[in-house]
């Protein structure tokens, strides 16, 4: 199997559709087998659902893969686990019987136990009222801790990949509370960071830290034999707030009309315009792009940035019955545009279709 650095988007693509999404579809389909067999049918609805309409994230997480091909068999595992747990945790909180944020903290233990080694097994479900998963939540949890261990450099990345952990899970609890609580929880909980990100709004700290991607690079990283400080915090600041944020804000901007109709929290619609939200779009895209040039392989990174716009814009949400979404998703592939823009643009056409 070839490991060189991925240098072109054909041979990325190449790598995708050879080696990682086979293996991703045999591990989603176990996963989705697996949760079949939940006992209590609220979780098992939660469960499936979440796998049904969220198959996407485990498919663009993987593709991390595709830069460190000789640990492929560890990385698609570890990711797809991953993100399984966080996709299935987001329906159980949005979507499901409980509002309680004592609850939802306590689900989201798993995401950081999942990414410790060596962490006992604890009761989840402790703080609502289905609890029977038939082992589904302690088993994804397992399959992580497995993964993680075997990673060379994994205990040099492992305290930054916990804390994005627990931001993520920090996330999760604030914006599924109830809705006349989660803006001034939100505001509180920015007021405690925004020193550390003097560049970006409230909103878009709430959108990196929804992301998952950061530590999926992190995983990646940890493939190597050795590591030094220099290179983490270098990724970790391409992808923290850059890189992260661009992927959550694209997220919500196809999201916006949907999420207005249904009273859903929506970052992007805080900004006060549409000029504003192009305008900051624009502005993670250029950021993006200039933080992956100080990366020691910034040819896949950049790749990430132009696929992100690409894939997401890409979606049937971006169309002309949607004048709002449609200009700005229009003037933003236009900004962001170029040959590799293009090419990934087509394939997400393609794949999306």
């Amino acid at each position: 199997m070839v490991t060189q650095a991925v240098r072109h988007p054909w041979q990325l693509m190449y790598r995708v559709y050879r080696y990682v999404l086979p293996s991703l579809e045999r591990e989603f389909s176990k996963w989705v087998q697996r949760a079949e067999q939940i006992p209590d049918p609220e979780l098992r609805r939660q469960a499936l659902a979440s796998m049904s309409a969220k198959k996407f994230h485990c498919q663009g997480g993987a593709v991390y893969a595709a830069q460190a091909l000789g640990f492929a068999d560890r990385l698609i595992p570890l990711i797809v686990a991953y993100q399984t747990i966080s996709d299935y945790l987001d329906n159980l909180c949005d979507r499901s019987t409980s509002q309680d944020p004592v609850d939802f903290r306590q689900l989201h233990i798993s995401m950081q136990d999942a990414l410790t080694p060596d962490a006992p097994l604890r009761d989840y479900y402790q703080y609502r009222t289905e609890k029977d998963d038939g082992g589904f939540l302690h088993d994804l949890v397992r399959a992580c801790q497995e993964q993680v261990r075997s990673l060379p450099s994994y205990d040099r990345v492992q305290q930054r990949i916990i804390e994005l952990s627990t931001l993520y899970s920090d996330l999760q609890v604030y914006k599924h509370i109830a809705q006349e609580k989660r803006e001034t929880a939100l505001l509180t909980w920015w007021e405690e960071h925004r020193s550390s990100y003097p560049q970006i709004y409230w909103q878009e700290f709430s959108a990196v830290t929804g992301s998952t991607i950061g530590i999926f690079a992190l995983f990646c990283l940890a493939t190597k034999r050795e590591v030094d400080d220099s290179e983490i915090r270098a990724l970790d600041e391409a992808y923290f707030p850059w890189i992260s944020g661009l992927h959550i804000l694209l997220d919500y901007l196809i999201d916006l009309e949907e999420d207005r109709l249904g009273g859903d929290l929506n970052f992007v619609s805080y900004y006060r315009s549409d000029d504003e939200a192009l305008e900051r779009l624009q502005y993670f895209v250029g950021q993006a792009k200039a933080s992956v040039a100080r990366l020691p392989e910034p040819d896949f990174h950049r790749m990430i940035v132009d696929g992100l716009v690409a894939f997401y814009l890409a979606d049937r949400k971006v169309n002309k019955s949607q004048p709002q979404i449609y200009t700005i998703a229009r003037q933003l592939l236009k900004h962001a545009s170029g040959l590799t823009s293009v090419f990934f643009y087509l394939n997400s056409l393609l794949v999306r279709r």
